[in-house]
């Protein structure tokens, strides 16, 4: 019998519940899926046994952007910037090459020609390298990375130079690959804000004219036209800026392309970089 107010003695720790066992994988319980496109991230098995990754390619339940495989060249000064954007962009399943100068991005070898080029604004000699990417591929889709949607001047300077898309400062990875999707099928995916200061600009040259100009003679529509192709607005865009029937737009998309001898968009585009001309007074 024990005195009033004494305690019984208990081991120590025996009113603690025994610790959860907590698996951590081992390094050879990791493993890397790459479904071929290069490697991705491991899959860390949690408490439950359950991948974090999902074979839908959902990380912690949210989804990623599903972008085609395409060959991406990164032109970027900074090698910093350059090597990070490359290696994140390896991770999603994209051939990726990079060039920093005019040399370096000549001296790219053929067999791997981007489908796209994500080109750092803030690169210098920058709208060199855009008159130099297209010239080597007129086909290729010019991406300006970095842009500031204050700086008119460049925006619209890469515009001139034959940019496709722009990808601005405040915007993630994951915007970007969605762009790089939407422009290897085709499209545009210009902010509001870079739209309507590119449109204030055309429709104020398209009304300049140039009478010293001797190579090519378009009508005031077909110059607009010529310089929406130039910031790579579809037939269905240009309709709906200009306020006239899709079949208008496709007419006068032909007859530039005729009068500039060449057989696609990104032709003209490119072409018309290098072209002056003068307008002819003429109705839609």
């Amino acid at each position: 019998m024990r005195a009033y107010g004494s305690v019984a003695r208990r081991p120590i720790g025996a009113e603690l519940a025994a610790p959860e066992r907590v698996q951590v994988p081992t390094p050879e319980a990791r493993h890397w899926d790459s479904g071929g496109q290069g490697p991705a991230a491991p899959h860390v098995n949690g408490s439950n046994g359950r991948s974090l990754l999902s074979s839908a390619g959902k990380l912690n339940g949210i989804e990623r952007p599903g972008v085609p495989s395409a060959r991406i060249l990164v032109i970027d000064d900074c090698k910093l910037s350059r090597e990070n954007l490359a290696a994140a962009l390896r991770e999603h399943g994209q051939s990726v090459s990079v060039a920093w100068d005019l040399a370096s991005l000549v001296s790219v070898d053929t067999s791997l020609r981007p489908d796209v080029v994500l080109l750092n604004v803030t690169t210098r000699e920058c709208e060199k390298l855009v008159g130099a990417a297209l010239q080597l591929d007129p086909k290729v889709r010019v991406i300006a990375t970095g842009v500031s949607e204050d700086d008119e001047s460049a925006i619209v300077a890469c515009a001139e130079a034959g940019v496709a898309g722009y990808h601005t400062r405040f915007q993630s990875l994951d915007d970007l690959l969605r762009l790089i999707g939407r422009v290897i099928a085709g499209e545009t995916l210009f902010s509001p804000r870079v739209s309507a200061m590119l449109l204030r600009r055309l429709s104020s040259r398209g009304t300049q004219r140039h009478p010293g100009a001797k190579e090519l003679v378009l009508t005031a529509r077909e110059a607009q036209i010529l310089g929406m192709l130039r910031i790579g607005l579809s037939n269905r865009e240009i309709a709906a800026q200009l306020c006239i029937a899709v079949n208008t737009v496709k007419n006068h998309v032909h007859s530039v392309l005729s009068k500039l001898g060449v057989a696609s968009r990104a032709e003209a585009a490119a072409l018309s970089r290098t072209l002056n001309y003068t307008l002819r007074d003429s109705e839609d």
